[in-house]
């Protein structure tokens, strides 16, 4: 295993260290996964600078939102055993110290903490924050009552795309209390996060120093 980490990038003093694997649903496939790269590089930080060697695993998940309305919703909760699976192998695979679960919706969130329970090592959940709301509080779940306005004819087509274009303004989860904000809050319930880190705003720098903070105290359970 060891000339296969070097071969990675990781130095011969790395091998030594406590190591970390860093987890997350980042990808471009919904606000929820797109804004984590950033949380994983600082939860990967907070390693380093704790004296271990955080190491990155990618397996990003699906939008319930954008599976709607045609065959792809077919593929929705089976997607939450296979990241769950996925994640497991990850870990499982090759050794890790620790762990930090970096997911932020209604899958990819309840996956990680499908995956934590098998893999049994000290672990962390980091999530990416709640998405802003639009304006006059415009979120996503009112574009279904809008739309229906639209098609009784009681407002414009213009005021229809407004409320479409401005319902998602920021990354992060949803900002209602749907799945994934119920989840996030779960997950600090069972104080596997933070304390006061499960609905952070997903552009707060507060988010990111807890991130950082999550890697350093991973560090510290292993």
């Amino acid at each position: 295993m060891d000339p296969l980490r070097l071969g990675s990038g990781w130095s011969i003093e790395d091998l030594d260290k406590p190591q970390v694997i860093i987890e997350s649903t980042f990808g471009d496939s919904h606000p929820g996964s797109a804004g984590l790269f950033e949380l994983v590089e600082e939860v990967r930080a907070g390693v380093a600078e704790a004296g271990g060697h955080g190491a990155r695993y990618f397996c990003t998940d699906i939008c319930d939102g954008e599976a709607q309305g045609h065959d792809g919703i077919n593929y929705s909760l089976p997607s939450r055993d296979m990241i769950a699976n996925m994640i497991e192998i990850h870990a499982k695979a090759t050794p890790f110290d620790a762990g930090v679960f970096v997911a932020s919706c209604d899958k990819g969130l309840p996956a990680n903490l499908m995956a934590m329970g098998r893999i049994n090592i000290p672990s962390i959940v980091v999530t990416g924050g709640v998405m802003d709301a639009g304006p006059d509080l415009l979120t996503l779940e009112q574009l279904g009552a809008i739309s229906a306005r639209y098609e009784r004819g009681e407002i414009s087509r213009e005021e229809l795309e407004f409320a479409k274009h401005n319902a998602c303004p920021s990354c992060g989860a949803c900002s209602f209390m749907g799945t994934a904000s119920t989840m996030q809050v779960t997950a600090e319930a069972l104080g596997l996060m933070l304390p006061g880190t499960a609905l952070l705003p997903a552009t707060s720098s507060d988010l990111r120093e807890f991130a950082r903070e999550a890697g350093r105290q991973s560090v510290w359970l292993s």
